[in-house]
């Protein structure tokens, strides 16, 4: 019969088939085991950053090198939560390798590391690990693959308030009515100010914005509160990543390439995204920046369709007039220039466009094939055919799509979709994260580098062992 002391300490049970690890666990970590070269990885990076966080570091605990690696070691068998990664520190040999030693960190003690050293240094840690894949040459420095995926909030979708009611005077009803709207008045104020440029928040997490989500289990495009995560990939590697509140992707790219300079002080020459990063002021941005769009047009796919080429109303297929300023269109009257204005987006960057209208649409034979919309209430008889045009905006397009389209353009474009898109891949899909543990802005960037610095091992470990640590692009032909 078992019969441990008051404290529950099972060691003094013994028995004849008590087993004893051994002491030295570097024998029972194999030499190519990822956590080797995690730890190697770790080692070699400049954490004073982190170090300053604390006040008091106690020698006789884990240190906060041996706590970093703990958690992104973590990240790399798909364990996150702290409560799980306190077990495996006492059940994984990987893990006591990484500990050496040093007592197991308790769940709070990784949680508190996470929420209260980590974040106010994470950006700072992220760029060592860059600075270390560029001194081992495992990543170009010449080409950045951008692209974004929304991940779920830990917020509650759900929140509904409700109250009782009994009878009550007229004089009492329209007193308590008055009170009640001043208080609403107080919230709205409030949460106009939580909600800043947004359009949405969650209750239950402020900084998480209602997003329509592509995972959703309903399928009927449901709104839930998510982060924006933004992933730069260079050589496979992510080499910065960040969290935004924005449902689209246009406005993260100038943030995000403002960071890298800031950071990891890294400009790249090739900047390679998607259709849902295009818009004047980005390219704007990257021609005064000296640096190459090879951005997808919004209407890269839909020109190349038999309805896009056959629309004799869009000016792509209307022939422009260099010398007059004009277009003329599939009858051969002119469009010439009536007006110019100056156009301010919702973040106050300021387009110039250019006004044309026909000379005259009147007894026109295709005149309901050219002009479209019903949002002028005149009758189609009376109406015009204008068009709309940033001249600044149709040159950086036509020069992005010739870099685009050229043999260069189309490698770095399958390299996007698969570096790019293949790290998302991996972090949802194989690492199974799909949800945020924690709430805030700080906490959830510290969630998406650590799982960045995981999956920058994990890739960095295949590398090495296939022997393609210094190969940068996947070659087009190899792409399927």
């Amino acid at each position: 019969m078992l019969k441990p002391n008051s404290q529950k300490d099972y060691t003094s049970l013994g028995g004849s088939y008590q087993v004893f690890l051994p002491l030295n666990l570097e024998f029972q970590v194999s030499k190519d085991d990822p956590v080797r070269l995690l730890r190697h990885c770790i080692g070699g990076m400049d954490i004073t950053a982190l170090e300053k966080t604390y006040q008091r570091i106690d020698r006789n605990l884990a240190s906060p090198r041996q706590m970093l690696a703990i958690v992104v070691y973590a990240g790399m068998n798909h364990i996150f939560s702290s409560r799980r990664i306190e077990l495996a520190c006492k059940r994984d040999i990987n893990f006591m390798y990484l500990l050496e030693d040093k007592p197991v960190p308790d769940h709070t003690t990784i949680a508190r590391f996470r929420s209260k050293h980590l974040a106010s240094c994470i950006k700072e840690l992220f760029a060592q690990m860059d600075f270390m894949l560029e001194e081992a040459g495992a990543i170009s420095l010449q080409d950045i693959f951008i692209d974004g995926t929304k991940i779920e909030s830990v917020a509650n979708k759900y929140k509904f308030v409700h109250g009782i009611g009994k009878r009550k005077t007229s004089l009492q009803k329209t007193l308590e009515q008055l009170d009640e709207f001043i208080a609403r008045l107080k919230k709205y104020n409030k949460y106009l100010h939580i909600m800043g440029n947004r359009n949405s928040f969650a209750k239950t997490d402020t900084d998480a914005t209602f997003m329509r989500m592509k995972e959703d289990a309903m399928k009927n495009g449901q709104l839930k509160p998510a982060y924006n995560i933004q992933y730069g990939t260079d050589s496979e590697f992510v080499t910065w990543a960040t969290v935004g509140p924005q449902p689209t992707d246009t406005t993260t790219l100038i943030p995000f390439l403002q960071e890298m300079e800031r950071y990891p002080h890294k400009r790249y020459r090739n900047v390679v995204a998607d259709a849902g990063y295009e818009s004047e002021e980005n390219y704007l941005y990257l021609e005064t920046n000296q640096q190459r769009s090879f951005i997808k047009p919004n209407n890269y796919e839909k020109s190349k369709t038999r309805k896009w080429k056959q629309d004799i109303g869009r000016k792509e297929n209307m022939t422009y007039l260099a010398d007059a300023d004009a277009y003329l269109c599939a009858q051969g009257r002119k469009l010439t220039v009536t007006k110019e204005f100056i156009r301010k987006s919702k973040n106050g960057f300021q387009s110039q466009i250019t006004h044309y209208s026909c000379e005259h649409c009147k007894d026109c034979p295709v005149k309901s094939q050219c002009i479209h919309g019903n949002h002028c209430k005149a009758p189609l008889e009376e109406r015009i055919k204008n068009i709309e045009i940033s001249k600044r905006f149709q040159r950086q397009r036509q020069e992005d799509l010739k870099r685009l389209t050229s043999p260069e353009g189309i490698q770095l474009r399958v390299n996007r979709s698969i570096q790019a898109e293949g790290a998302f891949a991996m972090v949802k899909a194989d690492m199974t994260f799909r949800r945020f543990l924690t709430r805030g802005n700080k906490n959830v960037l510290v969630e998406t580098m650590l799982l960045a610095m995981a999956y920058n091992i994990q890739k960095l470990h295949c590398k090495i062992q296939a022997e393609k640590l210094n190969r940068h692009r996947i070659p087009v032909d190899n792409a399927a």
